[in-house]
C-alpha cells in the first residue's frame, strides 16, 4: 500500500534530521514524530526501574526489558502538531537528552521485541494522518513504501560539532557504529531515499532542497509556504 501521507526523515546523529523535520510538518501541518525519543523514553523509563543498560547484554537482561513495555503505561499523545510517547501521562522532555538515556538508547534499540513494539506504535500514528517522521529506519523498516524518504547525513567532525555545540558529549561516531551494526532496523539509507549531505550548509539551504524534492514527488503547488 503507498502511504503518501508520509515523509520519512532518516539519518545519522547530528545530521539535522529533528530541526528540519518539524519545519516541514509545519508547513505541510502534518504531525511531526521523532521516533529516536520514542526509544529514549524507554531507556529513561528502564533507567528509573534501575534495569542493567550496559554492554554486554545477556538474552536475560534484554527480556526484561522487553518485559516492561507489557506493564509501562505508555500512550502517544499528539500536543500541538507533535507526537510524544507519554508514559503515566506524563513526557519526560528533558529527562531523555542526558548523556546517561543517550548512551542507553542504542542498548535498548537492538532489542527486538522492542523494535517491533516500536514500529507498530510508529504505523498507528500514521493511520491517525499525515506525518513526517524521523528516524533512523524509517524509510526502510517502518514505511517501505514511503514516496518521499530522505536520508540526511554530514561529515563525522561537523557532526560531533554539532553535538557539542548543544551542550552534548556522546560520541556520534560511536553512537552511530552501534546502529549501524544492529540486526534489526539498522542505520542504512533505504535505496529509493535521497540522499542529502549537509555538511557545511545552512538549515536554510537544507531545508529548501528538502521542500524541492517534496514538491516533485508529491506534486504540490508552488504557492506552498517556504
Amino acid at each position: 500500500m503507498k502511504l503518501p501521507q508520509v515523509i520519512a526523515v532518516d539519518g545519522p546523529s547530528a545530521s539535522g534530521k529533528g530541526t528540519l523535520s518539524r519545519r516541514v510538518a509545519q508547513v505541510l501541518n502534518y504531525t511531526y514524530v521523532d521516533s529516536g525519543a520514542m526509544y529514549r523514553t524507554l531507556a529513561w523509563y528502564c533507567m528509573r526501574k534501575g534495569m542493567r543498560l550496559e554492554k554486554p547484554m545477556s538474552l536475560d537482561d534484554e527480556r526484561a526489558i522487553a518485559r516492561q513495555l507489557r506493564s509501562w503505561k505508555a500512550e502517544m499523545k499528539i500536543v500541538d502538531g507533535q507526537a510524544w510517547l507519554h508514559v503515566d501521562d506524563y513526557f519526560p522532555a528533558k529527562e531523555i537528552r542526558t548523556d546517561a538515556v543517550e548512551k542507553a538508547v542504542p542498548i535498548v534499540a537492538q532489542i527486538g521485541k522492542v523494535r517491533d513494539w516500536m514500529v507498530a506504535e510508529q504505523r498507528e500514528c500514521a493511520a491517525r494522518g499525515p506525518v513526517v517522521m524521523e528516524g533512523r529506519d524509517i524509510g526502510t523498516e517502518v514505511f517501505p513504501l514511503a514516496p518521499v524518504k530522505f536520508f540526511l547525513e554530514a561529515d563525522t567532525i561537523e557532526r560531533q560539532k554539532r553535538i557539542e555545540g548543544r551542550g552534548g558529549s556522546t560520541d556520534g561516531a560511536w553512537r552511530d557504529s552501534m546502529d549501524i551494526n544492529r540486526k534489526q532496523g539498522a542505520l542504512i539509507p533505504a535505496l529509493d531515499a535521497i540522499r542529502i549531505n549537509n555538511t557545511g550548509q545552512t538549515p536554510e539551504e537544507t531545508y529548501a532542497i528538502l521542500m524541492t524534492h517534496i514538491r516533485e514527488r508529491l506534486s504540490l503547488s508552488e504557492s506552498l509556504p517556504a
